[in-house]
């Protein structure tokens, strides 16, 4: 009886230490198949962040080639028109009017130009932080009094020029959609900053836009690449009579720090 006894207490020890053993090796397939979607996770954002900066970066050179060419080239060519035009006037005893006029209106166009190249200088645009430039591009789109831009903001923004200058690409981009698209005639930018968080919505009084346009879809991607980027969230509020574009950008440590 004793032998049967043992042999059933020695019995239930293997099976306790046979299930034991079984839940171990469950609870241990479990999280080292955590840790692996977790690093697998990580590893695919990583990826997509490199691929958004990658697309960023050429982006930027294509810009900057394209100030380049617009100065060096365009801007050459009309500085050049103006000079004849200016020869031409000197020549003449009995200037017209339509000559005058002709030669005011290429002036603005230069320095429409130049504000222009300015804006997709990356050179240029880091040596100031994101409102000077905001305030620059605003100018130049406002001198044109096809559409009136309003800005309102709390000063310097606690971000490093990198991120300055996306999130600046960012508000170029809705800038454009609103004129080209929506046809807006009034459109207000609000930047405001709390202590963990910059919020920028940008209201217009146009009728709209389809977010899946082709026109549209390839700039209101690179919005959301850009913000996404920086760690931030973007949506729109589209209706006939109107839209907003909101964003909202995480300020971090070493954000403070800069």
């Amino acid at each position: 009886m004793e032998e049967i006894y043992a042999t059933i207490i020695i019995t239930s020890i293997i099976l306790i230490i046979l299930c034991l053993g079984i839940v171990f090796a469950i609870v241990n397939y479990k999280v080292k198949q955590r840790i692996f979607l977790q690093e697998k996770k990580t590893m695919q954002e990583d990826f997509e962040n490199q691929l958004m900066k990658s697309q960023i970066e050429v982006q930027e050179m294509t810009f900057d080639e394209l100030g380049k060419e617009l100065h060096d080239n365009v801007g050459q060519l009309l500085s050049s028109t103006k000079m004849l035009l200016g020869v031409t006037q000197r020549s003449l005893t009995d200037i017209p009017e339509t000559l005058n006029l002709a030669e005011e209106t290429l002036g603005k166009a230069i320095n429409e130009l130049r504000a222009l190249t300015k804006s997709l200088d990356k050179e240029w645009l880091e040596r100031f932080d994101l409102i000077t430039n905001l305030e620059t591009e605003i100018n130049r789109i406002n001198v044109a009094k096809t559409v009136c831009i309003s800005f309102m903001h709390c000063g310097k923004l606690p971000i490093d020029t990198q991120k300055q200058i996306i999130l600046f690409r960012i508000i170029q981009e809705a800038l454009q959609n609103a004129i080209k698209h929506a046809d807006a005639a009034n459109i207000s930018i609000n930047i405001t900053v709390s202590s963990n968080t910059i919020s920028l919505r940008i209201y217009d009084d146009g009728k709209g836009f389809e977010m899946q346009s082709t026109d549209t879809g390839l700039g209101i991607r690179n919005m959301q690449h850009r913000t996404a980027l920086l760690g931030g969230t973007i949506n729109w509020d589209l209706s006939a009579t109107g839209s907003r574009v909101n964003i909202q950008l995480p300020i971090k440590e070493n954000d403070h720090e800069n």
